[in-house]
């Protein structure tokens, strides 16, 4: 009997040790994307779009993810936990007071990254005349600039050549780059709106004049943004470059 009592407690033990430190149920080694609530404005536009993004994800890398995203607060502690965060919109909404705006500075200056996305689908929208004043009040002295075609966000896990989107407003990114680093990429051509999907697996928004090319681009873009905020530029490690080289010549022979 005594035997057996011992056996019991072991047993219980092992669970409760189990249910505390398995990695999987904690979510220590999954990728998951917060998405950025702010005042004013629509914040959620795309509500499938990030969710759409991880399940293109897990399919074509081997990262693992936590297929529900999250929702933040600037102001939330949990923000220092994810190394990618996402912000959409498509209206006009208010400058984040001084606190938060030192907070998402930090944020990035840490080892933080956001992705930010006009999903207006408009050139000069009022999201985005919003999203400059945020940025230049987050950064007054390093604006947005273009990003060059030969940044590692364009080879981080596909080569690509060109932006896409749900809809082409703007054929470059922009970006804001500390110390070498790109912590803030912006895109102006609703890239949620060509990654989402409906639980019944359809579109739920047309790609505007570019069909299912277009969409694939945009969806290529999002693994190398996720794919970027993660690795960095570590493909341009000489381990690396002879590759690329060859197969950049490959798709764009002279």
């Amino acid at each position: 009997m005594r035997k057996f009592l011992t056996i019991i407690i072991l047993a219980l033990l092992f669970i409760t040790w189990e249910e505390n430190i398995s990695p999987a149920r904690a979510g220590y080694s999954s990728l998951t994307l917060p998405r950025i609530k702010y005042r004013g404005g629509n914040d959620n536009p795309r509500p499938e779009a990030l969710r759409s993004l991880l399940a293109q994800i897990t399919r074509r890398t081997s990262i693992e993810v936590n297929r529900e995203p999250v929702e933040l607060n600037i102001s939330d502690p949990e923000l220092f936990r994810h190394p990618f965060i996402y912000m959409g919109g498509d209206e006009k909404f208010e400058l984040f007071p001084e606190k938060d705006l030192k907070v998402l500075r930090n944020y990035l200056s840490y080892g933080g990254f956001l992705f930010i996305d006009d999903n207006s689908a408009q050139d000069n929208s009022e999201f985005d005349t919003s999203v400059r004043k945020m940025i230049s009040a987050l950064f007054p002295h390093n604006p947005l600039r273009k990003i060059n075609r030969d940044h590692s966000i364009f080879r981080s896990f596909y080569l690509l050549n060109t932006v896409s989107g749900r809809s082409i407003i703007k054929p470059y990114l922009e970006g804001i780059s500390i110390k070498g680093r790109t912590v803030l990429i912006y895109s102006s051509n609703d890239q949620g709106g060509a990654w989402s999907r409906n639980k019944l697996g359809h579109w739920n928004y047309d790609v505007i004049a570019g069909g299912y090319r277009q969409r694939q681009l945009s969806i290529r873009l999002g693994v190398n943004i996720i794919m970027y905020a993660l690795t960095l530029d570590y493909k341009k490690d000489m381990v690396h470059l002879p590759i690329i080289l060859e197969r950049l010549r490959r798709y764009n022979p002279k």
